[in-house]
């Protein structure tokens, strides 16, 4: 079974609201996804239940006719925080990026272990379904979280995920986890 593990679209910045909207841009970016999915043989999709993933799935959605299928394991560790800090903001602040690289999950007010379990058990449920090919919709840190998983890092953030990039692994379960791209963009230059 194929997993394409999504980041959603470019968010809203610079506003109060910790589960920002895509922004004009990120729908953009979530038009040319479905595009580029629709010649993938997608069977499935899942999300997380923050706005920015389910908008950015909403395109796919209707364009295979397929339902999203939320799944709470999928959000991102600032889910229940106050306000919403894209990656390109903590850069900007060299103590904050620095502290978001030594804890990013802790950073973000998630528990670190309970956390990852929740992702890992997320992509199990999605991999159990035993569809060909399942679009995961969902953010930056629980990409990196199966990422580390399945090439077996210890540490949590290795990359950053560009905005409606595809990370494609494949496997039987999350055990056999195999790795087949990272950070696909090439369908958003289209």
């Amino acid at each position: 079974m194929q997993i394409l593990l999504i980041r959603h679209g470019r968010p809203e910045t610079g506003t109060s609201d910790p589960d920002p909207a895509v922004c004009e841009a990120g729908r953009a970016q979530a038009r040319k996804l479905a595009d580029f999915l629709a010649r993938c043989s997608v069977v499935s999709i899942l999300s997380s239940p923050m706005r920015r993933a389910l908008e950015t799935a909403a395109p796919t959605s209707n364009r295979l006719g397929l339902d999203v299928h939320v799944v709470e394991g999928l959000a991102e560790a600032d889910r229940f925080g106050k306000s919403y800090r894209s990656v390109e903001e903590l850069r900007r602040d060299p103590v904050a990026w620095q502290s978001f690289l030594a804890d990013p999950i802790g950073y973000l007010g998630a528990d670190p272990v309970a956390f990852k379990q929740g992702v890992l058990d997320a992509v199990e449920l999605a991999l159990r379904r035993g569809e060909e090919t399942t679009a995961i919709f969902t953010h930056g840190l629980p990409i990196n979280v199966v990422l580390s998983h399945a090439l077996g890092l210890e540490k949590v953030t290795h990359f950053v995920p560009q905005y409606c990039s595809i990370t494609r692994l494949i496997g039987a379960s999350r055990s056999d986890l195999t790795v087949i791209s990272v950070n696909e963009t090439a369908f958003l230059e289209a």
